[in-house]
């Protein structure tokens, strides 16, 4: 038992440390996409079609993972990763070398998307992996340095950009790319790290069910993925427009980085004692939970009069996201058959990606017609509509006892 805590603290370290790489990778590509388009050449409609293509992309590949891996078993997970990143690596150098025009730069950013974007649900999974092997690692706290890393990124990349110019994110993505290989592929085979013995564990040989077929299956669960579609479209109103909703009382990108940096420091609390936590309370009630305070949060930006209530409303990301990055993980590897569980926990991530790029579509729409104020009701009452669903999906698992909960 001493012998599997030290190597559970040394796991969760590794990979907490392979997270933090793959979110501050994620924001090279992600986070500033129009900053580096438009220092191409780029105009802003070209942007936006890149931008759309691109996540709608990430979104539709997240969960066929499931069947790329049940091609080839011999592969892994950890090492199907690493090869992911070659090839964002490559699309990295060829932004530099390529001309810019839609027919060269769409491509790359389907690529992207493919890969490197599209690890998120794969990054998760790893660390499942070695929960249902028997191996008390640490999980939250990894995916919490995931949130960390990317905030962080986010601040130091917008200083960098400032004095070396745009062309930084991709040199640094093509360095943080290659010390995730490194990091993702000395992660030991959690069935051989001396947790449960394989054969005593739930892990099913099985080939995950098609997408269509699983909804099918799993109409409630279906319900619960589309909910999130509606949550995370009002929930991307702030993450995505919060410098014109911080602009209204007067305050700038400092002001916007500090409570970036605020909501990203309260996730990490709720992931790193997501253990503890789920021991007096179940996932299900998390997410319960978290579906309200998505809304809630929401509307007191909405109704904010002045900036400090918008510190206020990021303060609720503890009960809100945070909360739903880690339930929802839990939920799903208790929710679902175990050969669908990658699958499954895919079309979560890939609804969100839809509910971002909605999101990204309509508020632009909004924003060049209205205001500001008219895209925070528009989001408040589209996440209200997603509170409600995934409430409903929530009270019918535990009407079917799905959970085992």
């Amino acid at each position: 038992m001493k012998d599997l805590n030290k190597l559970s603290e040394k796991l969760t370290v590794h990979y907490a440390a392979a997270f933090f790489t793959y979110f501050s990778a994620f924001c090279m590509i992600r986070s500033f996409i129009s900053v580096y388009l438009s220092d191409r050449g780029f105009s802003y409609t070209q942007v936006g079609i890149i931008t759309a293509i691109h996540m709608l992309i990430t979104a539709v590949i997240q969960p066929l993972y499931a069947q790329i891996l049940d091609r080839f078993p011999k592969l892994g997970l950890r090492r199907f990763i690493a090869l992911c990143c070659i090839p964002s690596a490559i699309c990295s150098i060829l932004t530099f070398l390529l001309p810019a025009r839609l027919i060269f730069f769409i491509p790359l950013y389907i690529i992207f998307g493919l890969t490197e974007i599209g690890l998120q649900s794969l990054m998760v999974s790893v660390g499942m992996e070695y929960v249902n092997a028997g191996v008390p690692i640490n999980a939250g706290l990894g995916r919490g340095f995931g949130s960390m890393g990317y905030a962080v990124s986010n601040m130091i990349l917008g200083a960098l950009i400032v004095r070396f110019g745009a062309p930084v994110s991709q040199k640094l993505n093509i360095l943080l790319l290659a010390v995730m290989i490194l990091l993702i592929l000395f992660l030991p085979d959690p069935w051989k790290t001396g947790g449960i013995p394989q054969e005593k564990t739930d892990r099913d040989e099985l080939p995950s069910d098609s997408v269509s077929v699983f909804l099918q299956k799993n109409r409630v669960f279906a319900l619960f993925t589309f909910s999130v579609i509606f949550l995370f479209f009002g929930h991307s109103v702030v993450n995505t427009y919060m410098p014109n909703v911080a602009a209204q009382f007067g305050k700038g990108s400092d002001f916007t980085g500090m409570i970036v940096g605020i909501s990203a420091a309260l996730e990490l609390l709720p992931m790193m004692f997501y253990t503890l936590i789920n021991r007096k309370i179940s996932s299900l009630q998390l997410l319960s939970i978290s579906a309200i305070f998505f809304t809630v949060k929401l509307l007191t930006a909405a109704l904010a009069p002045n900036a400090g209530w918008l510190v206020v409303s990021q303060f609720m990301q503890i009960l809100a996201y945070a909360l739903y990055a880690m339930s929802s993980i839990y939920f799903t590897n208790r929710a679902v058959s175990p050969h669908n569980r990658v699958m499954a926990q895919g079309l979560l991530i890939g609804a969100g990606e839809v509910g971002f790029m909605i999101e990204s579509l309509v508020g632009g729409i909004i924003l060049d017609h209205m205001s500001v104020r008219v895209l925070l009701w528009v989001g408040v009452a589209i996440s209200a509509i997603g509170s409600v669903m995934m409430l409903s999906a929530l009270s019918q698992f535990r009407k079917n006892h799905i959970t085992g909960e």
